[in-house]
């Protein structure tokens, strides 16, 4: 992989984007958030979905950085509950938070973000995070997802950014992910262009 924080022409065609840094939560919102605000145009709908994040304050920190300001939704991952009291639809006040717990089936999951895609015209994907996701499942069943995920949201017109912690992965991991994607953005440290 080729290291750099330059998002030039290449990003700007792709469908599904790898974004890999070090570190979780807060880098990955900043690196999102810098690529849909350079986004021309700003797209109308931004789904979020999130393994460890909190998506109030993710919305938030979106919401002064993009002008006009898309509609949000969320579906959040929850690896640590196994209730079902987790799966009911909730609201930050904002936007729709869906949460879903690590046992819903793939499957399930897949057709849950798929039914947002259709929402609206321009749609972005903000994933946070791989790393996240692969400690829920497994290796398999995330490159599985990921793969499937990647072909809906470039069947939908959607662009997804896929963000990955490389402290996390060894090369042959990081390797594997990159394949399923269109382009690959790498920082070198956590405060590149963020700090």
């Amino acid at each position: 992989m080729n290291s750099g924080s330059d998002s030039g022409p290449a990003v700007d065609d792709a469908s599904n984007v790898l974004l890999v840094a070090p570190g979780v939560g807060d880098t990955a919102d900043q690196l999102c958030g810098r690529l849909l605000a350079a986004a021309d145009p700003v797209p109308e709908h931004v789904i979020l979905v999130t393994v460890t994040g909190s998506p109030p304050a993710t919305f938030a920190s979106w919401r002064d950085r993009l002008d006009p300001t898309p509609s949000f939704s969320t579906l959040a991952v929850d690896c640590l509950s196994r209730s079902a009291a987790s799966e009911r639809a909730q609201s930050d006040g904002t936007a729709p938070v869906e949460y879903v717990d690590s046992t819903t089936p793939v499957r399930e999951l897949g057709e849950r973000l798929s039914a947002h895609l259709s929402e609206a015209e321009e749609t972005a994907v903000c994933f946070d995070s791989i790393t996240a996701f692969q400690t829920c499942m497994d290796r398999e069943t995330t490159f599985e997802f990921l793969h499937v995920l990647g072909s809906r949201i470039r069947d939908s017109g959607a662009t997804g950014y896929y963000y990955i912690d490389r402290t996390v992965h060894d090369e042959e991991t990081l390797t594997l992910y990159a394949a399923l994607f269109d382009a690959v953005v790498e920082t070198g440290t956590e405060q590149d262009e963020f700090g």
